[in-house]
């Protein structure tokens, strides 16, 4: 029932909530909430790399700072998007060309064209994959067309933010940096299966489970 939960909740449920609705103590709700999150996640590499256009951005989750400030509270989340296809989150501790460029390797195919903003640590980080595209969001420019007919933009990561932080203030209202990952990746996981229905979700989630565990420790 807490699999069917999960999967039928566009903007996820708290452990309170779930806690409630299954008559279970909030400790062992909770509990069962992140080892939901880590079955679907990408702890364990099962995914391809993304290919094709694929957009990258970012956004802060969490206390008051920005992306270039070396004392932010906040914690940076980057989404790398095909168009029209999969998704993968990562966690960072910062967004630097360093981190940009391992998030990249980890995710995307060589082959592949970025789109991004025009956020510098992008420039760098970038030159090895087939074409880089930026779209200037402080002149307002949301989305443009190359001349060999790729649309550029990060609207799609715009969209996937928007459902995280519903999520964030809407069920959760505190995230930890040490256990974000797993919120993000469970948003993954729906956005990957947005065209299943939510039993053919729930399907593919508990398939998923398999050969993972993750113990009370590891989660404390």
């Amino acid at each position: 029932m807490a699999f069917f939960i999960f999967c039928s909740s566009k903007k996820s449920i708290s452990a309170l909530q779930l806690s409630r609705m299954l008559k279970l103590g909030y400790q062992a709700a909770w509990f069962m909430a992140h080892r939901i999150r880590f079955a679907v996640g990408q702890e364990m590499p099962l995914y391809r790399l993304l290919k094709g256009v694929v957009e990258v951005d970012e956004t802060f989750v969490g206390g008051k700072g920005d992306r270039s400030s070396k004392f932010s509270r906040k914690t940076p989340v980057m989404a790398l998007i095909e168009q029209n296809g999969q998704m993968r989150t990562r966690i960072v501790p910062s967004v630097c060309q360093k981190n940009i460029g391992n998030a990249l390797r980890d995710c995307v195919s060589k082959d592949a064209v970025i789109c991004t903003d025009e956020w510098k640590a992008y420039l760098k980080a970038t030159r090895d994959y087939k074409a880089h595209h930026a779209v200037n969001h402080s002149k307002f420019e949301y989305v443009l067309k190359t001349p060999d007919g790729i649309i550029a933009s990060t609207n799609h990561c715009e969209s996937f933010f928007s459902l995280l932080k519903r999520g964030v203030v809407g069920a959760w209202h505190c995230v930890s940096r040490e256990h974000l990952h797993r919120y993000a990746n469970e948003f993954a996981f729906r956005w990957n299966t947005r065209e299943l229905t939510d039993g053919e979700r729930m399907e593919t989630a508990v398939g998923l489970a398999t050969g993972k565990r993750l113990t009370y420790r590891q989660v404390i």
